[in-house]
């Protein structure tokens, strides 16, 4: 079930919701004024739990020079 974000054109308030089918959000409604005019905002994915702490481009070879890369040369 995927997170949604969203904004209601009425009261200008942002909300999640957990959204099981595409159907179900053309029921939602604000949780705080209970307006039904409502949009669904662009999210961006969530960092991957198992990212590594160093950031992309931190693996095997020389020291790749981002701030935080760990590695010595």
């Amino acid at each position: 079930m995927p997170l949604y974000d969203f904004n209601c054109r009425d009261c200008q308030q942002p909300f999640e919701k957990l959204v099981r089918n595409e159907t179900e959000v053309a029921t939602l409604t604000c949780p705080t004024c209970e307006s039904p005019k409502i949009e669904k905002m662009l999210s961006l994915p969530a960092k991957p739990v198992n990212a590594p702490a160093t950031g992309p481009g931190c693996g095997v070879g020389p020291p790749c020079g981002a701030p935080r890369c760990g590695r010595l040369g």
